[in-house]
C-alpha cells in the first residue's frame, strides 16, 4: 500500500507545480471599466417674475398708445443638456403661450445670446420671436448640444419681453381687460 501512495503523491505534486507555472504573475495586468453618461434635459427660469407690460398712454391726441415704451428683461433661461449621437444630437428651446393676448398688439419674446458661464454647445438664439397665437410652439433657441449654462440670474439666456402694435386689430384693445398669458418653455430634441 505504501508504494501506491508514493506515485499518487508525486503525481499530485507535479500537477500543482504545472498549474502554478501557468498562473504566474507578470509585471502588468488589466481590467475593464465602464462609464455611463446619463441623458440630461433640464430647464428653468430664474429672476424676478412675474412680468408685467404696460404700454404708455399717448400725451398727444391722435397718437396710439406707445407699445415701445415698456419692455422687461428680468428673467433668465438656464438649462443643462446631454444629448445622444446623430440624429439625436441637438435640441431646441420652444415657447408656447396659453391665455389671452391683447388682440391689438403682438407679444415679442427675445432670448439673448448665451452668457460665457457654463460650457459646451449652448445653442443660438432665434432673435425676436412674435407670439401671435396661443397653443403654438415658437423656437427661441436652436442647436443645443451637450452643455450647461450656469445656474441663476445673469446666467444662460436673458429673456426680453415687449409689445408691438397690431394696427389691423387695434380697435379690439379694451382698457378694462387685464390680459394674462402663461408662457411655457420646453427643452426637447429637434
Amino acid at each position: 500500500m505504501r508504494q501506491l501512495t508514493r506515485p499518487l503523491f508525486v503525481a499530485a505534486a507535479l500537477l500543482l507545480g504545472f498549474s502554478h507555472l501557468n498562473a504566474q504573475d507578470t509585471n502588468s495586468d488589466n481590467h475593464t471599466l465602464t462609464v455611463t453618461i446619463p441623458e440630461v434635459a433640464l430647464l428653468d427660469i430664474e429672476g424676478t417674475g412675474p412680468v408685467t407690460l404696460a404700454p404708455a398712454a399717448p400725451t398727444e391726441a391722435g397718437n396710439p398708445i406707445d407699445f415701445t415704451s415698456d419692455t422687461d428683461n428680468s428673467l433668465w433661461l438656464n438649462y443643462s443638456s446631454i444629448v445622444g449621437t446623430a440624429p439625436d444630437d441637438a435640441r431646441t428651446v420652444k415657447v408656447s403661450a396659453a391665455g389671452t393676448l391683447p388682440t391689438g398688439s403682438n407679444l415679442i419674446v427675445t432670448a439673448g445670446a448665451a452668457t460665457s458661464d457654463g460650457g459646451g454647445t449652448k445653442g443660438s438664439s432665434s432673435g425676436a420671436v412674435t407670439i401671435a397665437a396661443v397653443a403654438t410652439d415658437y423656437t427661441v433657441i436652436s442647436g443645443i448640444g451637450s452643455c450647461y449654462t450656469g445656474d441663476g440670474a445673469n446666467k444662460g439666456h436673458n429673456l426680453t419681453y415687449s409689445l408691438t402694435e397690431n394696427t389691423t386689430n387695434y380697435g379690439s384693445l379694451n382698457f378694462s381687460t387685464n390680459y394674462t398669458v402663461t408662457l411655457t418653455y420646453t427643452l426637447s430634441d429637434n
